[in-house]
Protein backbone atom coordinates (compact mmCIF):
# COMPACT_ATOMS: atom_id res chain seq x y z
CA UNK A 1 0.00 0.00 0.00
CA UNK A 2 1.28 3.52 -0.85
CA UNK A 3 2.54 5.68 1.91
CA UNK A 4 -0.48 8.69 2.24
CA UNK A 5 0.53 11.77 0.74
CA UNK A 6 0.06 15.56 1.46
CA UNK A 7 -3.04 15.54 -1.14
CA UNK A 8 -5.10 13.46 0.61
CA UNK A 9 -4.50 15.07 4.23
CA UNK A 10 -4.96 18.24 2.15
CA UNK A 11 -8.47 16.69 1.78
CA UNK A 12 -8.88 15.69 4.75
CA UNK A 13 -8.49 18.58 6.23
CA UNK A 14 -10.96 20.26 4.10
CA UNK A 15 -13.56 18.11 5.20
CA UNK A 16 -12.67 18.07 9.15
CA UNK A 17 -12.47 22.06 8.32
CA UNK A 18 -16.31 21.55 7.26
CA UNK A 19 -17.83 19.29 9.69
CA UNK A 20 -16.70 22.38 11.46
CA UNK A 21 -18.64 24.69 10.05
CA UNK A 22 -21.80 23.04 9.39
CA UNK A 23 -22.82 24.06 13.23
CA UNK A 24 -23.47 27.54 12.85
CA UNK A 25 -25.60 29.38 10.33
CA UNK A 26 -23.49 32.26 9.83
CA UNK A 27 -20.51 30.44 8.33
CA UNK A 28 -22.21 29.70 5.06
CA UNK A 29 -19.22 31.42 3.11
CA UNK A 30 -16.93 29.90 4.58
CA UNK A 31 -18.89 26.71 3.71
CA UNK A 32 -18.56 27.67 0.17
CA UNK A 33 -15.16 28.17 0.34
CA UNK A 34 -14.05 24.89 1.55
CA UNK A 35 -16.58 22.91 -0.64
CA UNK A 36 -14.47 24.95 -3.74
CA UNK A 37 -11.50 24.67 -2.38
CA UNK A 38 -11.90 20.79 -1.79
CA UNK A 39 -13.01 20.15 -5.51
CA UNK A 40 -9.88 22.72 -6.73
CA UNK A 41 -7.53 19.80 -4.38
CA UNK A 42 -9.76 17.01 -5.85
CA UNK A 43 -9.16 18.07 -9.63
CA UNK A 44 -5.30 18.45 -8.66
CA UNK A 45 -4.81 15.25 -7.23
CA UNK A 46 -3.75 13.28 -10.53
CA UNK A 47 -1.32 16.22 -11.72
CA UNK A 48 0.16 18.14 -9.35
CA UNK A 49 3.54 16.78 -8.32
CA UNK A 50 3.42 18.23 -4.55
CA UNK A 51 0.01 16.83 -3.94
CA UNK A 52 1.46 13.75 -4.77
CA UNK A 53 4.24 13.76 -2.69
CA UNK A 54 4.39 11.52 0.62
CA UNK A 55 4.19 12.88 4.02
CA UNK A 56 7.27 11.10 5.40
CA UNK A 57 9.36 7.68 6.16
CA UNK A 58 8.25 6.30 9.07
CA UNK A 59 11.30 5.67 11.33
CA UNK A 60 11.28 4.14 14.71
CA UNK A 61 11.85 6.47 17.91
CA UNK A 62 15.98 5.83 18.04
CA UNK A 63 16.82 6.63 14.48
CA UNK A 64 13.85 9.51 15.00
CA UNK A 65 15.35 11.04 17.67
CA UNK A 66 18.40 10.93 16.52
CA UNK A 67 18.19 12.76 13.67
CA UNK A 68 15.67 14.99 15.20
CA UNK A 69 17.81 16.15 17.99
CA UNK A 70 19.69 18.63 16.15
CA UNK A 71 16.97 21.03 15.18
CA UNK A 72 14.27 19.61 18.47
CA UNK A 73 14.56 23.02 20.34
CA UNK A 74 13.00 24.57 17.01
CA UNK A 75 10.27 25.37 18.98
CA UNK A 76 7.99 22.05 18.28
CA UNK A 77 4.01 23.14 17.33
CA UNK A 78 2.43 22.41 20.65
CA UNK A 79 5.31 24.06 23.19
CA UNK A 80 3.15 27.61 23.06
CA UNK A 81 0.31 25.83 24.23
CA UNK A 82 2.00 23.13 26.75
CA UNK A 83 4.31 25.46 28.12
CA UNK A 84 2.04 28.31 30.44
CA UNK A 85 0.08 25.63 32.33
CA UNK A 86 3.08 23.47 33.14
CA UNK A 87 5.20 26.77 34.38
CA UNK A 88 2.47 27.80 36.19
CA UNK A 89 2.01 24.08 38.26
CA UNK A 90 5.96 23.85 38.35
CA UNK A 91 5.81 27.03 40.02
CA UNK A 92 4.01 25.88 43.11
CA UNK A 93 7.06 22.87 43.81
CA UNK A 94 9.65 23.94 46.47
CA UNK A 95 12.90 23.25 45.45
CA UNK A 96 13.78 19.27 45.46
CA UNK A 97 15.30 16.69 43.35
CA UNK A 98 12.99 15.93 40.02
CA UNK A 99 13.33 13.65 37.62
CA UNK A 100 12.89 14.60 33.77
CA UNK A 101 11.67 11.61 32.44
CA UNK A 102 12.01 10.88 28.74
CA UNK A 103 13.67 14.15 29.12
CA UNK A 104 15.24 14.93 25.26
CA UNK A 105 17.74 17.77 25.07
CA UNK A 106 16.58 18.89 28.16
CA UNK A 107 13.56 21.61 27.86
CA UNK A 108 12.23 21.20 31.22
CA UNK A 109 15.51 20.11 32.97
CA UNK A 110 16.55 23.95 32.09
CA UNK A 111 13.36 24.79 33.56
CA UNK A 112 13.77 22.91 36.32
CA UNK A 113 17.58 24.11 37.03
CA UNK A 114 16.79 27.39 36.62
CA UNK A 115 13.73 27.12 39.98
CA UNK A 116 16.92 25.28 42.52
CA UNK A 117 15.90 22.01 41.55
CA UNK A 118 18.54 19.10 41.09
CA UNK A 119 17.40 17.77 37.80
CA UNK A 120 18.22 13.74 37.04
CA UNK A 121 17.19 13.70 33.61
CA UNK A 122 16.67 10.43 31.94
CA UNK A 123 15.82 9.41 28.02
CA UNK A 124 16.48 6.71 25.85
CA UNK A 125 18.24 8.80 22.71
CA UNK A 126 22.14 9.41 23.52
CA UNK A 127 21.91 12.30 20.91
CA UNK A 128 19.38 13.99 23.50
CA UNK A 129 21.10 13.17 26.56
CA UNK A 130 24.23 14.63 25.08
CA UNK A 131 22.23 17.95 24.58
CA UNK A 132 20.71 18.06 27.67
CA UNK A 133 23.71 17.69 29.96
CA UNK A 134 25.51 20.59 27.76
CA UNK A 135 22.53 22.77 29.10
CA UNK A 136 22.38 21.10 32.31
CA UNK A 137 26.34 20.94 33.62
CA UNK A 138 24.85 20.01 37.39
CA UNK A 139 22.44 17.67 36.37
CA UNK A 140 22.91 14.10 36.15
CA UNK A 141 21.69 12.32 33.08
CA UNK A 142 21.14 8.77 31.98
CA UNK A 143 20.02 6.43 29.66
CA UNK A 144 16.80 4.48 30.06
CA UNK A 145 12.98 4.13 29.16
CA UNK A 146 9.59 5.36 30.46
CA UNK A 147 8.59 1.52 31.78
CA UNK A 148 12.54 1.37 33.18
CA UNK A 149 13.75 4.01 34.63
CA UNK A 150 17.32 3.27 36.08
CA UNK A 151 16.28 4.76 39.59
CA UNK A 152 15.79 3.04 43.02
CA UNK A 153 12.13 3.03 44.50
CA UNK A 154 11.31 6.54 46.38
CA UNK A 155 14.57 8.29 45.25
CA UNK A 156 13.40 11.76 43.83
CA UNK A 157 10.89 14.65 45.51
CA UNK A 158 8.62 14.64 42.00
CA UNK A 159 8.56 14.14 38.74
CA UNK A 160 7.99 15.84 34.98
CA UNK A 161 7.34 13.46 31.39
CA UNK A 162 6.48 16.17 28.93
CA UNK A 163 4.72 14.52 25.57
CA UNK A 164 6.51 11.47 25.91
CA UNK A 165 3.79 8.85 26.96
CA UNK A 166 2.57 8.86 23.13
CA UNK A 167 5.44 6.61 22.89
CA UNK A 168 4.51 4.15 24.26
CA UNK A 169 1.86 1.34 23.66
CA UNK A 170 0.26 1.71 27.58
CA UNK A 171 0.60 4.27 29.86
CA UNK A 172 -0.64 2.32 32.92
CA UNK A 173 3.51 0.40 33.05
CA UNK A 174 4.95 4.35 32.70
CA UNK A 175 2.80 5.69 35.24
CA UNK A 176 3.67 2.78 37.78
CA UNK A 177 7.66 3.99 37.57
CA UNK A 178 6.99 7.37 37.51
CA UNK A 179 5.19 6.82 41.03
CA UNK A 180 7.71 4.11 42.04
CA UNK A 181 10.75 6.35 42.07
CA UNK A 182 8.82 9.42 43.51
CA UNK A 183 9.21 9.67 47.14
CA UNK A 184 5.92 9.75 49.13
CA UNK A 185 4.52 13.47 49.40
CA UNK A 186 5.63 13.98 45.78
CA UNK A 187 3.89 15.43 42.75
CA UNK A 188 3.91 14.22 39.42
CA UNK A 189 3.47 16.37 36.13
CA UNK A 190 2.74 14.57 32.74
CA UNK A 191 1.96 16.47 29.68
CA UNK A 192 0.77 14.47 26.37
CA UNK A 193 -0.40 15.09 22.72
CA UNK A 194 -3.87 14.98 23.44
CA UNK A 195 -5.63 11.62 22.06
CA UNK A 196 -8.29 13.44 20.27
CA UNK A 197 -5.27 14.43 17.86
CA UNK A 198 -3.48 11.38 17.44
CA UNK A 199 -7.17 9.84 16.42
CA UNK A 200 -7.01 12.54 13.69
CA UNK A 201 -3.51 11.25 12.33
CA UNK A 202 -1.23 13.37 14.02
CA UNK A 203 2.07 11.97 14.10
CA UNK A 204 5.54 13.34 15.87
CA UNK A 205 6.37 14.86 12.34
CA UNK A 206 10.04 16.53 11.63
CA UNK A 207 12.09 17.18 8.77
CA UNK A 208 16.09 16.74 8.57
CA UNK A 209 18.71 16.52 6.09
CA UNK A 210 17.00 13.02 4.58
CA UNK A 211 13.85 14.49 4.13
CA UNK A 212 10.77 14.74 5.74
CA UNK A 213 10.16 11.71 8.48
CA UNK A 214 7.78 11.05 11.15
CA UNK A 215 7.32 9.03 14.67
CA UNK A 216 4.19 7.16 14.73
CA UNK A 217 2.13 8.07 18.18
CA UNK A 218 0.08 5.73 20.45
CA UNK A 219 -3.86 7.23 21.57
CA UNK A 220 -4.47 6.99 24.69
CA UNK A 221 -7.87 7.89 26.06
CA UNK A 222 -8.04 10.97 28.83
CA UNK A 223 -9.48 8.19 30.85
CA UNK A 224 -6.54 5.74 29.98
CA UNK A 225 -4.03 8.57 32.67
CA UNK A 226 -6.91 8.89 35.25
CA UNK A 227 -7.51 5.09 35.60
CA UNK A 228 -3.48 4.34 35.52
CA UNK A 229 -2.63 6.74 38.44
CA UNK A 230 -5.68 5.07 40.31
CA UNK A 231 -3.82 1.52 39.66
CA UNK A 232 -0.59 3.13 40.88
CA UNK A 233 -1.89 4.59 43.85
CA UNK A 234 -0.99 8.40 42.87
CA UNK A 235 -3.89 11.12 43.76
CA UNK A 236 -5.23 13.28 40.93
CA UNK A 237 -4.42 16.79 41.70
CA UNK A 238 -5.11 18.72 38.33
CA UNK A 239 -6.06 18.17 34.83
CA UNK A 240 -6.31 20.64 31.82
CA UNK A 241 -6.73 20.33 28.04
CA UNK A 242 -5.30 23.56 26.00
CA UNK A 243 -6.46 23.70 23.01
CA UNK A 244 -4.91 24.82 19.73
CA UNK A 245 -4.14 28.07 18.74
CA UNK A 246 -3.76 29.30 14.74
CA UNK A 247 0.11 29.49 16.04
CA UNK A 248 0.04 26.24 16.95
CA UNK A 249 -1.27 24.72 13.79
CA UNK A 250 2.02 23.91 12.32
CA UNK A 251 0.50 21.51 10.02
CA UNK A 252 1.99 20.06 6.10
CA UNK A 253 -0.93 21.91 5.16
CA UNK A 254 -0.61 25.32 6.56
CA UNK A 255 0.73 27.05 3.59
CA UNK A 256 -1.02 25.10 1.16
CA UNK A 257 -4.63 25.83 2.69
CA UNK A 258 -4.32 27.71 5.60
CA UNK A 259 -7.70 28.97 6.06
CA UNK A 260 -9.03 25.44 5.98
CA UNK A 261 -6.34 24.08 8.51
CA UNK A 262 -7.19 26.87 10.67
CA UNK A 263 -10.68 25.93 10.86
CA UNK A 264 -10.14 22.15 11.03
CA UNK A 265 -7.92 22.31 13.88
CA UNK A 266 -8.24 25.99 15.65
CA UNK A 267 -10.09 25.44 19.08
CA UNK A 268 -9.47 21.63 19.35
CA UNK A 269 -7.92 20.16 22.84
CA UNK A 270 -3.86 19.55 21.78
CA UNK A 271 -2.73 18.64 24.97
CA UNK A 272 -3.90 16.99 27.83
CA UNK A 273 -2.42 17.90 31.19
CA UNK A 274 -2.14 15.90 34.24
CA UNK A 275 -0.82 17.02 38.09
CA UNK A 276 -1.01 13.41 40.45
CA UNK A 277 0.50 13.56 44.02
CA UNK A 278 1.36 10.11 45.47
CA UNK A 279 -0.04 9.61 49.30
Amino acid sequence: MADPTLGELTVGVEGLALLRLLRADDHGAARAARMAEARDVLDRLGRDPELQGSLGVEVDLREGYARWAGTYDGPLRLFSIEEPPMERRLAAWPAGEVLDAACGTGRYAVRLAERGHTVVGVDRSPDMLERARAKVPGGRFLEGGLTDLPLPDSSVDAAVCALALVHVPEVAPALAELARVVRPGGRILVSDVHPFLVQLGWQAQFASGAGRAYMRLNRHRVTDYAAAALAAGLVVRGAEEPVLTPESVVTPTVELVPEATRAAYVGLPGVVIWEFARP
